[in-house]
């Protein structure tokens, strides 16, 4: 979801041709552009579940949100991986207290998502207290009162002698209140200790959401970052913001 939003924040700043017509344009000069921003994504959002922003312009839709791989690596002790996931909820998303610095190209907001259902893949080796649990398999899941900060830092570049803009560093920051997980076949498919790894993952899920939150934060980052490029690619800076 953060690269898309990524996308219509920056976007929605200038006067992009092919979805001008369909969207709500700000003027960079707009002395509340913080704002109009924010108004903008919200009249976009039932096009953003869909992914039809117009005739001529889609993104991939938010509902339901597809992501190919999460990596997370904190040593020994630690290592997951998700992939295959269908997330439903993003489009619920709320956007505030966005802070924009043209001239330094800094976007800055703050982002809550109430509920997030997911389905997908899992590969799993932890340590969570003094319980050792790995497993391969499907996963089921949901979390609930997500609350994400997010700062873009964005910079110019010239290619074939235009001037376009992408992101140079994004910073992600999450707190996710609670959830609840079922990964089907733990400990090799037994049935008796897989339901026990999931009542014991459950029954801590605090202690495992802090283990997972640093590693999918710079696995999102990474993988965001990059999205948000090749989108950011199709317009050149003029043409996101003109003069």
């Amino acid at each position: 979801m953060l690269p898309i939003v990524v996308m219509i924040v920056c976007l929605i700043g200038g006067s992009f041709a092919d979805i001008a017509s369909s969207i709500k344009v700000c003027s960079r000069n707009d002395p509340d552009l913080s704002r109009c921003i924010i108004d903008s994504v919200n009249d976009l959002r039932p096009r953003l579940a869909t992914g039809k922003i117009s005739d001529e312009f889609r993104i991939p839709p938010l509902e339901p949100l597809a992501l190919s791989t999460v990596n997370m690596d904190r040593g020994a002790e630690f290592k997951a991986t998700f992939s295959e996931l269908l997330v439903t909820g993003p489009s619920k998303f709320k956007i505030d207290n966005l802070k924009v610095n043209i001239e330094k190209l800094i976007f800055d907001f703050n982002i809550f998502l109430p509920k997030l259902s997911f389905k997908g893949k899992y590969d799993l080796k932890i340590k969570l207290l003094l319980l050792n649990i790995a497993g391969v398999g499907d996963l089921t899941g949901v979390v609930e009162n997500n609350h994400a900060r997010v700062k873009l830092m964005c910079e110019k570049y010239m290619r074939d002698g235009v001037e376009y803009m992408r992101v140079k560093k994004m910073l992600v920051r999450i707190q996710i209140e609670k959830g609840r997980f079922d990964m089907k076949d733990l400990f090799r498919g037994d049935p008796v200790l897989s339901q026990a790894g999931n009542q014991f993952i459950n029954e801590n899920s605090r202690l495992f959401l802090d283990e997972l939150t640093p590693g999918l934060e710079r696995s999102l980052s990474d993988t965001f970052k990059a999205t948000s490029n090749e989108i950011m690619q199709q317009a050149t800076f003029d043409e996101i913001f003109p003069a």
